[in-house]
Formats: C-alpha cells, sequence, structure tokens
C-alpha cells in the first residue's frame, strides 16, 4: 500500500552505504537457480505443470450472450450512486468481454475517465516485486531462502534469521510500517529512501520469530525494494521496467511518483463530512516495492498474460509464487479458490485509490477494477462480475475486525430530525434509520457496506480510522450527515432514543 524511489533516492542510499552495488553480495547468489523440494511438489501435485498455457491465444469459450449488459447494469448501479469512479475489465483469455469507464479523472478540470487512464494500484504492486526478486533468482543472482542480512548492511539483529521468501509471503514477523501511530501524519509525507523507510521500523520488536506466523507487512516489501537496489544498482521501479515491463510491451506500468508528468493519470479522491475532497500526498519513495505503481485496467490484463504463460520468470519461479505456504498466501498474491475455481488475487489502497485484480487461472478470466474514489467496494465488485461470468450467486468473504467494526458505533444525523444508528450484534454491524427496522450490514470493503433491499452505507473517517460522516444510499436516494455524540442524537429526536438502541459508542483504540 505505498510508492517506489527513483535515481534520487537510490543515489541517496549510496551515499549512506559506501560500497558499490553488488559488493559482498556473494551469500546472496547462487550459481544455478534450483527449485526447492516444496516448489518441486507443488510443481508436480497442483497440476502448475499447465501454467504456461492458462492464458494462451484460442482458449476462450463462449460467454453468455447478455453478459455485457448485465455487466453494465450493475457496475452503473454503483456508478449512479457514487460509490464508483474508475475502469472495469473483465477478459477472457486476453480478449475484453466488457470495459469501460465511469465518474472523472479531474473533478476540477471534469475529465471524464477513460479505459486508458492509468490509476495507482497500491498493493497489486507487490506481485510485480516479487517478479522482480523471482526473475533475480533465476538469473542466480538471489537465493528465496538467503538472510536478506546477507545482502543489505546494518539490518537489526532480530532480523538476521528473515530470508528473502519471508519478506514476500508476510511470515517475516516485521511490523507493518503503517501501523505506526505518525504514519498518516508524518511518515507518508515525507520522501525517504527505501532503506530510509526499513530504518524507522529497526528499533521495533518482531511480531514473532520469523518464519513462526503469518502478518500482512508493507515494510517487507520495502526492504525488497531496497534489496533490489543493493543487487542491481537501480532503483526497484527502474529495473522491473528495465528488466522485465518495457521488454515485454507494458510501459504502460510505471512509478507513481506525485512528481512525474505521467501521460493520463487520474487524481484521487476521499469522501469525507458529506464531500469530496482531494486525498492527501503520499511521498514518493514511503511505498517502495509495496505500492507505488500506476496502470491501465488493460495494463493489468496484458500484464496476467505475461505473467501466466511464463514470459517473465521460469516455471519453478512461477510455482513458488502461487503457492500457499499455509495462509492463504503465496509470493505476492493471495491464492485460493472461488466459485469452485482457482483465484490468485491482490487488492490495494492508496490515499484517494482503491485496486483489485483477480485471476482465474483456470478459466484464463482476468477481473480488474481500479478506482480513484477510495470508498469504491472493488473487492465485492469484481467477485460478483466473476459470479455472473460463472453463473453463479455472488459471494463475499470480506471480514472486518471488531475493533474497526467498534470505532463506527454510534449516531449520525442524515436530516433535522433523522438519525441513523449503528451497533454492534453477534459481531455484525446493524444499522437503525428512525422508527424502521433495524437491517444487519455486509461488508464489501473496510468502509463500505450493503443491506437487504439495496441500500448501502459508506463511512468517512480520517487518517487515523475515526469516523466523522456516514453516506447512506437507499431506494434511490442519498443522504450524509456528521456523526454525532448520543447527548445530541437524544437533543435532535422528538422522543428519547433508547438506551439500548445502539451500544456508547466505543474508545478509540490506541494505534
Amino acid at each position: 500500500m505505498l510508492t517506489l524511489g527513483g535515481l534520487k533516492g537510490n543515489r541517496a542510499e549510496r551515499m549512506a552505504d559506501p560500497r558499490s552495488p553488488g559488493e559482498g553480495l556473494a551469500a546472496c547468489a547462487v550459481a544455478r537457480p534450483e527449485p526447492s523440494r516444496r516448489d518441486v511438489a507443488a510443481l508436480l501435485a497442483g497440476g502448475a505443470l499447465t501454467i504456461p498455457s492458462l492464458f494462451a491465444p484460442g482458449r476462450v469459450r463462449a460467454a453468455e450472450p447478455d453478459f455485457t449488459d448485465r455487466a453494465a447494469a450493475f457496475v452503473e448501479t454503483y456508478a449512479e450512486g457514487g460509490l464508483f469512479s474508475g475502469a472495469v475489465i473483465v477478459a477472457e483469455g486476453g480478449r475484453p468481454l466488457f470495459r469501460r469507464a465511469y465518474g472523472l479523472a479531474d473533478r476540477e478540470w471534469t475529465v471524464p475517465n477513460t479505459p486508458e487512464t492509468r490509476f495507482r494500484i497500491g498493493s497489486i504492486t507487490k506481485q510485480l516485486t516479487a517478479a522482480a526478486i523471482l526473475r533475480l533468482v533465476d538469473e542466480g543472482r538471489l537465493r528465496l531462502d538467503a538472510p536478506v542480512s546477507d545482502c543489505v548492511p546494518g539490518l537489526p539483529d532480530a532480523w538476521s534469521q528473515v530470508t528473502v521468501r519471508m519478506l514476500l509471503n508476510h511470515s517475516s514477523g516485521i511490523p507493518n510500517l503503517t501501523a505506526l501511530p505518525d504514519y498518516p501524519s508524518v511518515i507518508s509525507r515525507l520522501d525517504r529512501t527505501p532503506r530510509a523507510v526499513v530504518a524507522l521500523l529497526e528499533r521495533e520488536a518482531v511480531l514473532f520469530p520469523p518464519g513462526t506466523g503469518h502478518e500482512y507487512s508493507n515494510t517487507g516489501y520495502i526492504l525488497l525494494a531496497s534489496l533490489i537496489e543493493r543487487v542491481t544498482g537501480s532503483s526497484a521501479a527502474r529495473y522491473l521496467g528495465d528488466a522485465i515491463l518495457r521488454p515485454l510491451g507494458l510501459g504502460g506500468i510505471t512509478d507513481g511518483d506525485p512528481g512525474l508528468i505521467i501521460a493520463r493519470r487520474a487524481e484521487g479522491y476521499a469522501h469525507a463530512h458529506g464531500a469530496w475532497r482531494n486525498a492527501p500526498p503520499l511521498a514518493a519513495g514511503v511505498a517502495a516495492g509495496a505500492g507505488d505503481l500506476v496502470a491501465s485496467v488493460d495494463d493489468l490484463v496484458a500484464w496476467d498474460r505475461a505473467l501466466f504463460s511464463g514470459q517473465v520468470m521460469s516455471t519453478a519461479s512461477l510455482t513458488a509464487m502461487v503457492s500457499d505456504y499455509g495462509y492463504g498466501y503465496g509470493l505476492g498474491l493471495y491464492v485460493g479458490t472461488a466459485y469452485g475455481r482457482r483465484l490468485w488475487s491482490h487488492g490495494g489502497a492508496v490515499p484517494g485509490f482503491v485496486a483489485i485484480k483477480d485471476s482465474y487461472p483456470d478459466a484464463g478470466l482476468t477481473v480488474a477494477i481500479l478506482s480513484n474514489a477510495e470508498t469504491a467496494p472493488v473487492q465485492a465488485m469484481s467477485r460478483a462480475l466473476a459470479a455472473l461470468y460463472f453463473g453463479q450467486k455472488a459471494r463475499s468473504d470480506i471480514a472486518i475486525a471488531q475493533d474497526v467494526l467498534a470505532r463506527y458505533v454510534g449516531f449520525y444525523r442524515l436530516g433535522p430530525r433523522t438519525i441513523l444508528a449503528l451497533a454492534l450484534s453477534d459481531g455484525r454491524l446493524v444499522m437503525r434509520l428512525g422508527d424502521d427496522p433495524s437491517l444487519s450490514l455486509t461488508p464489501e470493503s473496510d468502509r463500505v457496506f450493503g443491506a437487504e433491499g439495496g441500500a448501502r452505507v459508506v463511512l468517512d473517517i480520517e487518517p487515523d480510522g475515526r469516523p466523522t460522516a456516514i453516506w447512506l444510499r437507499r431506494e434511490g436516494r442519498d443522504r450524509t450527515g456528521p456523526k454525532i455524540d448520543e447527548s445530541a442524537a437524544r437533543r435532535l429526536t422528538a422522543r428519547l432514543i433508547p438506551r439500548n438502541a445502539a451500544p456508547r459508542p466505543a474508545a478509540e483504540p490506541t494505534r
């Protein structure tokens, strides 16, 4: 969920470490890469030998005749309700079945989004960083199971057992940068080299002994970006572009540094206090390797075809990438199943943008949704479009932590005497509007919830997670209003709100 450093950052890191790139890296490299026993077992048992043919031309079945119309009708409900602005593609064997854009790329100049618009893709970046690392493994310049401290000098002793593979599959135990208390207000605003960003976490205790658990960590991928710089002498973004993307004709996927001039780039927007506003900036270098890239939906389909047809890395490395290491995560990809088929997926979120790319290799299907409205429920939308394609009922496996749901509990004023109350019941968020019956809410993202009858709720939050307002779309009507305390809610209603209408808002958790 972050951004890559360019030549400026690379020069700064070399000044901090006077050794030339690649010096002292013999412990990271091998003469010829060999697949591990785990890789070979997955290769033989998982049917992965068919990977190179999964997205081959000609492997296209006839879609349902009305799929495009049904997909358009589905997405338009989100766009018309103001919940989605961006671009969507559903492609089979690389051939678009549905490809459209909605909303504005620039609200100040009323510039519309198009399918060619380039958006920040957030943590989808991680699979490209993983691909760069695996390309270096194939070239014998890195080993997956080498300690990272053999390659990057000056890391804490507590990280000495952390390997490259652990960084890739989030089993390192290194804390997540975005969990630091001053991340939203300070860290995300200041440009640093990847190595300097990693240094901010070096005094933090590891969450568990390396390799014994799993916790998602942007820090691990920023450290991988620093590793790429050490091995290649180029920034992670430049190496990725020079070695992989441009030779494949994928130069549209590039560094999202806000200081660069990038053709057809969308602006990012947040919704707060009932109105749209420009998203806060994210400094270049803060998310190197973890979430800094920009791309169009067409770029992501082309990336899928190149990756899964064996053009990016060896079959052994690709097998390692899509293997489940025990937590539903491979190397830069979530791996699982949906609708009876394998699903390799990743989402992304940075200020002003959310994204998802779902790949169903057994069907040669890619669904990619990129949005420049950070409240868009892109995961729920992607899974529903796949359900339409497969002729099945849509379902979502999105789970929101209880402490996050607890923050949303309380009262919101939607009119002079209209109060919407949110409560927790059996671990789920429940909505009651005035005297209407309560409705159970189903998460479509960590801030967007749906209810029976088509109602949708969007929470406006501040960078520290505090809810400030709510946006309700119900029966074709949009209403917004601020979060208020219980005493204000009681004063605004004609009668007292029963004390069991909603639990008192939970105290804000320390972050």
